[in-house]
């Protein structure tokens, strides 16, 4: 299934990390990583600093883990993530918040992980792209490019740009891209 999984998503997963405008020393967070494609594109690019892979299959993490000596993996829901608050400095999501019960917890949980400043590309594809696939499945919701931006709004995020491509292709390309926003009422100084 990882190997399918990265071959479906591989173009999706290069524009989302694309609009990440990644760092050497950045520490990335994957949330969903699947087939693990995103994970060694994202080594790849941040050779001086940190990437770590969360999935919710054991499966999924279990092949991940040691394929990689700069990729750490573990298994956790993305409403609960295994980190101290203001970890990351860039984090990834793609064709993953489809299956997230409250889509702006999760969003909010990588908000809190993620350092002010820090950014979140959440990358999708739209219901009319994928309607006549998924009509028939359950535990999976479609979201439109405006709705996953007003759900990241919510969640404390600064919607940087919304890029919708291939519109005319099934399926079709959305990433969202968020900064996370200071705390109301924190200085810069507590929030840092």
């Amino acid at each position: 299934m990882g190997p399918l999984l990265n071959i479906a998503n591989m173009r999706l997963v290069n524009t989302a990390i694309e609009q990440l405008q990644l760092r050497p020393e950045d520490r990335v967070l994957d949330v969903g990583f699947g087939g693990g494609y995103s994970l060694q594109s994202l080594a790849r690019l941040v050779s001086r600093g940190q990437v770590v892979g969360v999935d919710y299959s054991e499966e999924m993490a279990a092949r991940q883990r040691g394929v990689d000596p700069r990729v750490q993996v573990e298994c956790a829901d993305v409403a609960h993530l295994p980190f101290v608050d203001r970890t990351f400095d860039r984090a990834l999501t793609v064709n993953s918040i489809y299956y997230w019960p409250d889509p702006i917890a999760g969003l909010r949980e990588i908000a809190r992980v993620l350092k002010p400043g820090g950014t979140l590309a959440v990358g999708f594809r739209s219901p009319a792209s994928l309607w006549l696939f998924t009509m028939n499945w359950q535990g999976f919701s479609l979201y439109e490019p405006r709705q996953m931006a007003e759900m990241m709004a919510t969640a404390g995020f600064k919607v940087l740009r919304v890029e919708h491509r291939e519109r005319w292709r099934i399926p079709d390309m959305v990433v969202v891209v968020g900064e996370r926003q200071i705390s109301k009422g924190a200085s810069k100084e507590n929030d840092d």
